[in-house]
């Protein structure tokens, strides 16, 4: 416990932090490119080679730590949202809602002065329908103050943001999925420029992977307010029927199906990873029911569309995974290999993990469930 409150105090306090106050309040932050962003912010780091995602791990805002501040960008370089999260459950645990309402209104009456304008208060907003403030600072240029609770009342997050999506800047027609679509010489063919979002040690694998599909296609989404929508918790994960029962009840702009697939045998979490070693020896490479999973990969990464994998990690050799030890997550099928015949996955681990590659049995063998996502 008293570790705990150490913690607390260390992450609402300044120690070195860079002020980001004054970034959401300049209206020129929204026309900075992704060429300009990290050198103007050097407390920005890119969490891609794309530089669709970059984040500070030590900026302020008005006086209290971020856990961490995040800015997105589109293919193209548009910054279409900035982020900064002084309190999130998933990464920081529980906080006692005296202590949450304390801060938070702390904060509201300095961003008020710090902006110069009184916030307008919104009742639903954003991909929650949660509670949030609004600071108008221009006649076009607004920031919010996003305060989060549970079904339970109990204190979820806290963050500031600012939003600067177009419909222009909407991935959603088939001629603009398909531009993302890459093919090399060895026979790979797989979605390029996908924003990675890093869902560090905590179980939001769900969360994490409907984000980085959501910003990808221009929709307005964050990890940490998916989780609280889906109940993810840092230590059991995220129930995936709630997240997608979320998703379906259009609280972001994402339409989601099944794609329907044969297993194997059985869903693999009832198994063990021996037994699926065991099928990965005794199963055809002729099987059907595989020859249709591959067939539907294919089917949608021609269009330019990533697939929502859930699966069983653990039952063969990866990177990042333990192998023997067998547990759910989800990911993204990116890509196939029809030479090779082989998947190509990304994770939502940060650097290193934007493609990696499968032989198609593997894959198939340890799928639970595919989804097919797109923007509405």
């Amino acid at each position: 416990m008293k570790l705990l409150f150490n913690i607390y105090i260390l992450l609402f306090s300044v120690v070195n932090a860079a002020e980001i106050e004054s970034l959401f309040k300049d209206p020129n932050t929204a026309t900075l490119a992704s060429s300009q962003f990290v050198d103007s912010n050097k407390d920005f780091v890119w969490k891609g080679d794309n530089k669709r995602v970059a984040i500070s791990k030590s900026s302020s805002v008005m006086g209290y730590n971020a856990y961490e501040s995040l800015a997105y960008f589109t293919a193209k370089g548009k910054l279409v949202r900035l982020d900064s999260w002084i309190y999130n459950k998933g990464d920081q645990g529980e906080k006692s809602s005296d202590e949450f309402e304390k801060i938070y209104k702390d904060l509201l009456n300095k961003l008020s002065a710090h902006f110069g304008v009184k916030p307008k208060r919104f009742a639903k907003d954003g991909a929650t329908r949660g509670l949030a403030y609004s600071f108008m600072i221009t006649q076009k240029y607004e920031v919010r103050l996003l305060i989060g609770h549970d079904k339970k009342k109990k204190p979820s997050y806290l963050s500031l943001v600012m939003r600067n999506y177009a419909t222009s800047d909407r991935v959603n027609s088939e001629t603009k999925t398909k531009a993302f679509i890459k093919k090399t010489s060895t026979g790979d063919v797989y979605i390029d420029m996908i924003p990675m979002i890093d869902q560090g040690e905590k179980g939001y694998c769900v969360p994490a992977t409907l984000t980085r599909i959501g910003q990808h296609y221009g929709v307005d989404v964050s990890m940490h307010e998916l989780a609280m929508v889906a109940h993810s918790s840092s230590e059991g994960g995220t129930s995936l029927r709630q997240a997608m029962d979320a998703v379906k009840k259009g609280r972001i702009a994402l339409s989601i199906r099944d794609i329907k697939v044969n297993y194997y045998d059985q869903i693999p979490y009832r198994v063990t990873a021996n037994e699926v070693k065991a099928w990965a020896r005794e199963i055809e490479d002729k099987n059907r029911d595989m020859a249709r999973f591959e067939k539907e990969v294919i089917k949608r990464i021609d269009r330019g569309r990533m697939i929502a994998w859930s699966m069983m990690a653990g039952a063969f050799p990866e990177k990042g995974v333990l192998e023997g030890k067998m547990g759910g997550h989800m990911r993204m099928i990116i890509g196939y290999n029809s030479k090779t015949r082989e998947i190509l996955y990304s994770d939502s681990w940060g650097k290193g993990h934007e493609i990696k590659r499968w032989p198609l049995k593997y894959a198939y063998l340890v799928t639970t469930r595919l989804y097919d996502v797109v923007p509405k």
